[in-house]
């Protein structure tokens, strides 16, 4: 099967040289705007999939995304992999094949459907479905009702708020990620509010077997224009309902509530982003006191190349004392990897600096570097993945170590959009293990590249 998939890609990478230039393709695909296509009286390549009649004011779309991402690990997890693991350091490559529909039928009804396949080659560890291979899934399928100011959509669906720090598609990981339930979404002036009662999707490796109904993710998320809209606040209140976590490796309920607030700013020449988070709650007979905070500074220094130099300041806390009666690890919920794919460090129970450059210069190509100094906000915790995995000490060694130095992380990021539709990126990092990394395994320095190439329609 994987054999057949990889030669039906190859083709379809030909055809994208020949695709016609479209309206926008949105992160979420439910969001594309192919308004002007509707409008076409004649439609080219690609286009006849959009807008196809089925009636009077009833119209039906395709739409999909093929993804292949070479990457090369050297030293995952500072050295420190499970005994499971064959190697250290090794290759893949990814592929992800998304094919969508969505039916209007109407002015007031839609249904959206998602098809979604992520394989994995060339690489012998064990395979983790969240990230890597899900064969195949109904990745997306709801039902919406649209009316003048509010919209209500119900069944599987991504979400993302903010800048992907609390909720996110997870677009990184070849893997993306989605939520079952109930959205209901209320535009106003110069805003817009969501109500949300969902369960975050489970991925599993194989044919539509999938899983929700486990977790419980409830909220209020708003955002609020000013300035004609050269101002923003986000606000939110989510209640976390789950027993898959595990803090200092130990297990159970946790009813956690997450408050919030994020200001932000799209000024031409000074721009910002603040965001806070508290967190409160019970876990087993823990009381919550954890919290998170960001600050986010640039300027633009040379208009013509659109060259920016900026510093984000992070930090999130962890667990002050084993023995107390609180719990004051921060959770990640379903937030993006904040420091990419190749660091294996959530950004909970961390304290970051970080000076970037960002530069357009030529037409269509985009670059990021950027250095994370980094280091645990406390020695009573240890590391998370991404995914809130402890990872660091082991068990055997938990509060054994006093270091607090994970490193510094260096990472260079290039987009060239080759056209509306075709997308080429390289990216490599290299993490320098610090004092921590070394007290409590191997501490080997990370090395990671990656070329990926994404096609949409």
């Amino acid at each position: 099967m994987k054999n057949l998939i990889f030669k039906i890609s190859l083709l379809v990478i030909m055809l994208a040289s020949v695709t016609q230039a479209q309206n926008k393709i949105s992160i979420i695909r439910y969001d594309d705007d192919f308004s002007l296509v509707k409008k076409d009286s004649v439609k080219k390549g690609l286009d006849q999939l959009k807008y196809i009649p089925l009636g009077k004011n009833n119209f039906i779309s395709f739409g999909g995304e093929l993804r292949e991402q070479f990457q090369v690990y050297n030293n995952i997890n500072f050295g420190n992999v499970p005994p499971t693991f064959q190697d250290i350091s090794t290759h893949q490559l990814w592929q992800r094949i998304m094919l969508h529909s969505n039916i209007e039928l109407g002015n007031h009804f839609r249904f959206f459907v998602q098809l979604n396949t992520t394989l994995r080659f060339l690489n012998d560890n064990p395979i983790v479905p969240e990230i890597d291979e899900n064969q195949l899934s109904l990745h997306q399928a709801f039902a919406e009702l649209k009316l003048t100011n509010w919209n209500f959509r119900l069944g599987h669906q991504e979400m993302y708020y903010g800048n992907h720090r609390l909720i996110t598609v997870r677009e990184g990981p070849n893997t993306r990620q989605a939520f079952d339930g109930l959205v209901v979404k209320h535009k106003f002036k110069n805003g817009v509010i969501d109500l949300f009662a969902v369960s975050k999707v489970v991925s599993k490796q194989y044919v539509f077997d999938d899983e929700s109904m486990h977790d419980g993710l409830y909220g209020i998320y708003g955002t609020q224009y000013f300035s004609n809209h050269k101002m923003g606040l986000d606000y939110f209140v989510v209640d976390f309902q789950s027993k898959a976590r595990m803090y200092n490796y130990q297990s159970g309920f946790e009813n956690r509530y997450t408050y919030g607030t994020r200001l932000f700013s799209n000024f031409k020449r000074i721009n910002f982003e603040f965001e806070g988070e508290y967190q409160s709650g019970k876990f087993n007979n823990l009381t919550i006191d954890a919290y998170s905070i960001l600050a986010d500074l640039n300027f633009l220094i040379l208009p013509s190349k659109k060259g920016i130099i900026g510093f984000v300041a992070n930090g999130a806390s962890g667990d002050k004392n084993s023995s107390d009666t609180k719990l004051n690890t921060y959770n990640l919920l379903y937030a993006k990897p904040a420091y990419g794919l190749a660091a294996p460090i959530g950004a909970t129970n961390i304290i970051s600096f970080c000076p970037y450059i960002k530069i357009n210069p030529v037409q269509k190509l985009n670059i990021l570097a950027q250095v994370f100094f980094m280091a645990r906000n406390s020695d009573q915790d240890g590391t998370y993945s991404p995914g809130m995995i402890q990872n660091r000490p082991k068990t055997s060694m938990l509060f054994s170590s006093d270091k607090k130095n994970l490193g510094q992380f260096y990472v260079l990021e290039t987009n060239f959009q080759h056209t509306k539709n075709v997308l080429l990126s390289f990216d490599a990092s290299y993490f320098a293990a610090g004092s921590y990394p070394a007290a409590t395994g191997k501490g080997k320095d990370v090395t990671y590249l990656s070329f990926k190439s994404t096609f949409r329609f």
